[in-house]
């Protein structure tokens, strides 16, 4: 794919790590946040110099023009941070900071202190064993038939969409004793942080090789703009199949980058919130088998690995349940009605990716309901590799395909 095409769709910030779930704007999504900051700054600059007085009065005056739609959001001043690899410490370093435990008292006062809390051997060896095995199958089959979504090189690949891929995917997405020993307790504490009526937002497998994994530091919910209310709108967990350290590719985080003790969010307008990570980003240390669960206004990333081998783990994001379509317009239309539906309408009910959100099949920029759906998958039935997926005619699919590095992705349109 030609440069000037491929960045009407990858951000200049998010193309080195290629194929991400973190919030993503495109480049010139991205080029306007950082007019917006520049102007922002300015500003900011102006008023200091001149530091007026406040009108008699002042407070009364309504403005005129609607600007709602210039909310500024947090991940302009976040690029870059991460590659400052000689400032990163594992977790492990810190006493203080939360320790794999099942104490449910000890995990709500960390979460609330710290941003996450690690849940000790929600998994018993047999399920992780369990998982990675279906991962790695799944994986693997997804690039013999060519769908595959590699990063970094080839250094790292998701598999995205795991509900359709995989009974032992179901069952731990649904917190069932079965796929996770600690599962109850993980689904009563997400209970208490997004309350009832919570539902999946995303559920993906993350395989990371040396040299993979780096992702810039963000928030789960950068996509919502500033100000964010006092409570996190989405919840990430973090099911651990291999160890987690800094060498290993430990997910990268700046804790207690949440919340003040108060309440008040650190991440707002007119704070540096970007010096938070200043001797504060972290690699997280624990042990196979646990489960990590952060608040979405938390600063992290994925980790890199530069130890040799794999780092194994899914990622589950849950959102709030205010956090949708009132109606479920994608479920109650036929395929016929959507089949001639203009593409301004079928971006209307759900067919328009926004910051990386309404992905198919791991595909955020032209996404539709596809006929061929990359579903279940393996290396034992090498017959369903030949299958017309939707997603190879898909731009996600040329833009991967073109990459020099890219021998897993097919495309097929045009």
């Amino acid at each position: 794919m030609a440069q000037d095409e491929q960045s009407k769709h990858i951000s200049p910030a998010r193309a080195e790590a290629g194929v991400t779930t973190a919030p993503t704007l495109s480049a010139a999504e991205e080029i306007a946040e950082l007019k917006a900051e520049n102007v922002r700054l300015k500003t900011l600059l102006l008023e200091q110099e001149q530091s007026p007085e406040p009108s008699e009065g002042s407070g009364d005056e309504w403005p005129t023009e609607i600007t709602y739609d210039e909310l500024p959001y947090s991940g302009a001043r976040l690029g870059g941070i991460t590659k400052q690899r000689e400032k990163i410490r594992p977790t492990i370093d810190f006493p203080e900071l939360p320790q794999p435990t099942r104490d449910e008292a000890q995990l709500q006062a960390d979460f609330i202190r710290w941003g996450y809390c690690l849940v000790a051997d929600a998994m018993s060896e047999e399920q992780i064993r369990a998982q990675i095995d279906r991962l790695l199958d799944q994986a693997a089959a997804e690039r013999a038939a060519k769908v595959a979504h590699l990063s970094h090189r080839g250094n790292a690949q998701l598999v995205f969409n795991l509900l359709p891929k995989g009974q032992v995917f179901r069952d731990l997405i649904a917190f069932e004793a079965c796929a996770a020993s600690e599962g109850p307790l993980v689904e009563s504490l997400m209970e208490k942080i997004l309350g009832r009526g919570y539902y999946l937002g995303t559920a993906h497998g993350s395989i990371v090789h040396q040299n993979g994994g780096r992702q810039e530091l963000h928030q789960d919910q950068g996509f919502v703009p500033l100000p964010h209310p006092p409570y996190p709108l989405y919840g990430l967990l973090i099911w651990l199949y291999t160890d987690f350290s800094l060498q290993e590719g430990g997910t990268y985080l700046v804790p207690g980058s949440h919340r003040e003790a108060s309440g008040r969010n650190c991440i707002r307008e007119g704070v540096e919130y970007e010096q938070l990570a200043q001797d504060r980003l972290m690699a997280l240390t624990a042990p196979a088998g646990t489960c990590a669960i952060t608040d979405s206004r938390l600063l992290h990333s994925g980790g890199a690995r530069t130890a040799p081998g794999t780092r194994l783990a899914s990622r589950m994001l849950y959102a709030r349940g205010m956090m949708r379509q009132q109606e479920n317009q994608l479920a109650c239309v036929s395929d016929q009605i959507l089949d001639n539906m203009s593409a301004k309408l079928k971006g209307l009910i759900g067919f328009k990716p926004y910051y990386g959100l309404g992905m198919v099949d791991g595909n955020a920029i032209d996404p539709d309901k596809p006929k061929v759906h990359v579903g279940e998958l393996s290396m034992s039935r090498p017959d369903e590799f030949e299958q017309d997926f939707d997603w190879k005619y898909s731009q996600n699919a040329k833009q991967l395909a073109a990459l020099d590095w890219e021998s897993y992705a097919e495309y097929l349109g045009e």
